[in-house]
Order: C-alpha cells, then structure tokens, then sequence
C-alpha cells in the first residue's frame, strides 16, 4: 500500500510536492497536512506508509509528529524534506529512526527516487525493527544506543550483497534467523544488514563461513561479512565492520572479512591517476563508445591496484573522475540530469561491479555531452544559454535574472534545484575550464587568458585558479600543454 501524507505548511511547496508525487503514484495515494495537529489526525485516520516530514510547522516542530509515528506506528516510513538542516535537528531525525534527511531545494529526481526507496524498505518489512541503532551511531550517541541493544556487545557484522532489491527484507529475515547463538540484535543501513551481537568473534569464524555458502545457495549471489571487534565502544565495532565491508573488491575470494585483514595493507602514499584521468576526458569529448568501454576495462582493475588495496583512496578517486568529467559538461554547457556519483552506502563487490558502475557513469554522461541535453525547466535552460553568451562578462545572478523577468531569490532557488550547484560556482566552473582548455591549446599568455574568461584583474584571475585547480596557471600549462 504505498500511501503517502505530505506535511508541509507552504502552499507552493505542498502543491509542487503533491502534483510531482500524484503524477507517478495516483491521487487516491497522497494527502497533505498543514500542522502538528492535523497530520497526526491522518496518520491515525488513514495510515500512510511514507510521510513527507518538513520540520517547522507553524511554530511547532515536525518532530512532534515524527515522535509520535514511532511511538504508535513503527513501520511507517519518515522522509524529512526541509530547508533547516542544522545538525541538531539531524542528530534528533537520526536518533528517531529516520533515515532519510533531504535538504530543499531537493531535485524532483533525487525525491522520487528516495521515495521509491523509503516504499520499497516498508513494503519489505524493515520498518518492524522500530529503533535503528546504526543512526545513533553516526552522531556519536553511543551510549544511547547500548541501551536500545540491551546488551554487551562484542562484535558487529556488516552484510552485504552482490546483488540489492526487494529481497533486502528476505536477506535480513534470513540472517536474523540464522545467527541466533547468544543475544543477537538485527537491522538494516541501506543496502545493508547490521547485525550486534553479544556473542565473542573468535568461535564465530567458522560458523560465518558455513552461513556464507548457505547463503549464496540460498539466493544465488554472493555475500560479504565484513567484522568489527575488539573495540572499546560500539561504535568503533560498527565503523570497524563497514570498513572491512567495504574492503570486498580487494578479497574477491573471501565470504568473510575482519577488519584487522583490511588494514596496514597500503603504503600511505596514493598517486591519483591523473594520466588515466585525462585519457578519459578526451575519450568522452570523442564520444568513441568502443574506446570508452575498452579504456574503462582496464582502468577498473587499475584503480584497484593503485589504491593499494584502501577503499577510501579507491572511492576518492572514483568521485574525483566524476567532478572532472562533471567540469567538462560545464564547460560545454550541459547539465547533468539524472547522472550522479556515488550513493553514500555504496561499495564494490567485485572489480567487474566497479567497472559497470565506470560505464553506467561515463556513457551516461557521454550520451548527455551528445545529446546536449539541457534542464528540463525552460527558465534554465534559458538561463545556462545567457551565461554561455555572456560569461567573458562580469554577469551577476541579478542581470540574469532581470533577462528572465523573474525574481533573483527566484532564480537562484530554481537554479540550485535544477543544476545541483549555485549560480556563483557554476559560473566560476565555466570560466575556469573555459581557462584549462586556453592554457592548453593557446598561445595566449595568462592576462589574455583572464580576459576571455571573465576576470579582468589577472592577478585575481591567477590566485581564483590557484584555489581551483592547486596550482598557478602558469604551472598548469606546463603540465598539461597539448603539443
């Protein structure tokens, strides 16, 4: 039953949620809710599923009503959306159970997806564990959270999985039921199963083991138990757990992983491969789908290898190509709809895992490049152009806007929305790959340079591009000067 209770006191804002919503789901499936008082009458009269939470409601706060949801009604799935993203009211959504925080404006992409989410997590039957520990865990609220555990615990594991979907709930039921040697408490983080245990690791290794085949016979796909112990709080048990987690791509052949095996392995040195990065770039300029796809097999395995067998290092890098190949849309003027990087609970279970997500990321934004395509709202669209036009200018978000006929606090709001980032740091990311592309091609000097792009102090320009790029201007072309 995927119903849905809006709870928003903003008429404009609870009209464009409500239409984006009713349009994928049916208007029989949504209601809207203006107060404290009012939403916790529907929640009792119509029991929704998911509810749309925005926190301050006509001098109460929206907390009240997630307070009571999970007194009365635990399943219920809670999305706050808000423009108050201070870590207090974070740190309290968090502390409730509440495992989706979107700061508006919120792209409609990003919403309808995480509502998808959040439907998906209720109809598999997550929401019966009514108090995740994991958030409490994340804003440091230790203590609180042995108490909801109700024991000591000595050891945590991380679950993860090959392959996700809506057998999440079937994968948690089977690992609750499945570790039942001692006290045992069992919940999901995302994608993931966490599971505390009050039980000592050192007899469990071989048990783990057994489970991990049993599993993989069970559904037909792999499973990864990273471990967390041997830490003097549960929270560094659990941080240990994803941690070794995560580390999967590295021990393609192990079910089971301590952390102790994931760790003192690298060199502590890491050099981002910046080479392979822009034999990347020119590839997607190219738009060669076959040398993009070879280029990409081979720059998977060497991400693994480079990195030295850390994941932080491996997923830096990964985000790092994004941003660059985000500044080469920029520069071309397209937007990027709908292509992201990385979900924050993403991991690699494999090296062919990495190297679909390189594809789906880099042909996705590929085919953007090729099809030039704009934002979805004209307005935008109209806006990016002007800026294409007049960026060697010293345009403000006020001219724009005045060229639009439409309010700057307006603009900018929508602006944000649409592309993802500022007006202001979308501008300063134009002119400086605009800048990259004539240091390397041109022979122009640096104050020539600082003109065509809009600055018309060259020594501002130098000292913007130094913060940008770590080095002068001059010392980026003769890094990077195309023969």
């Amino acid at each position: 039953m995927s119903r849905i209770l809006i709870v928003e006191d903003e008429p404009y804002e609870r009209l464009e949620l409500k239409g984006e919503i009713c349009a994928l789901y049916g208007q029989d499936k949504v209601k809207v809710a203006e107060s404290v008082e009012e939403a916790i009458e529907v929640v009792n009269t119509w029991k929704p599923a998911l509810i749309l939470l925005d926190i301050r409601l006509k001098a109460k706060s929206g907390l009240e009503v997630a307070r009571y949801v999970r007194n009365r009604y635990p399943t219920i799935e809670i999305i706050i959306v808000t423009a108050y993203n201070e870590f207090e009211y974070a740190k309290e959504a968090m502390s409730l159970g509440i495992n989706y925080y979107l700061s508006k404006p919120v792209r409609s992409k990003t919403l309808l997806e995480t509502i998808r989410e959040a439907l998906q997590k209720n109809k598999a039957g997550a929401g019966s564990w009514a108090q995740p520990i994991w958030p409490l865990l994340e804003t440091g609220q230790d203590t609180k959270a042995g108490a909801y555990i109700g024991f000591e615990v000595n050891a945590v594991l991380a679950a993860g999985f090959e392959k996700v979907g809506e057998e999440l709930g079937e994968y948690l039921n089977y690992i609750d039921s499945s570790l039942q040697h001692g006290r045992t408490k069992t919940e999901l983080k995302e994608e993931r199963v966490i599971v505390y245990l009050e039980r000592s690791i050192k007899d469990l290794t071989t048990e783990l083991n057994s489970f991990g085949r049993d599993f993989e016979d069970r559904f037909a796909h792999g499973i990864i138990l990273g471990i967390g112990h041997s830490g003097s709080t549960v929270t560094e048990c659990y941080l240990r757990a994803l941690a070794a987690c995560n580390h999967k791509i590295f021990f393609p052949s192990h079910r089971v992983l301590e952390y102790d095996q994931t760790v003192g392995e690298g060199k502590n040195k890491y050099d981002y491969p910046l080479t392979m990065e822009q034999k990347l770039i020119n590839l997607v300029r190219r738009g060669d789908t076959a040398q993009i796809n070879e280029f990409l097999h081979q720059l998977a395995p060497a991400l693994v290898s480079l990195s030295d067998r850390n994941y932080s290092v491996s997923r830096t890098w990964v985000e790092g190509l994004y941003n660059s190949l985000e500044k080469l849309c920029i520069s071309e003027g397209v937007l990027l709809n709908g292509v992201s990087a990385l979900k924050p609970e993403s991991f690699w279970f494999s090296v062919e895992h990495l190297e679909r997500n390189l594809k789906d990321l880099v042909n996705g934004i590929r085919a953007q490049l090729e099809g030039r395509i704009r934002s979805q709202h004209p307005l935008i669209a109209q806006a990016v152009d002007y800026i294409l036009e007049h960026f060697q200018e010293e345009i403000t978000l006020l001219e724009v806007a005045q060229e639009l006929k439409i309010s700057s606090g307006y603009l900018s709001r929508l602006f944000k929305e649409e592309i993802g980032t500022p007006f202001k740091n979308f501008l300063i990311d134009l002119r400086m790959e605009k800048a990259k592309e004539l240091l390397q091609q041109s022979g122009l000097g640096v104050f020539e340079v600082a003109f065509q792009v809009g600055y018309s102090d060259p020594n501002y320009f130098s000292e913007a591009f130094r913060k940008y790029e770590g080095m002068s201007p001059s010392e980026y072309r003769e890094a990077n000067a195309i023969p």
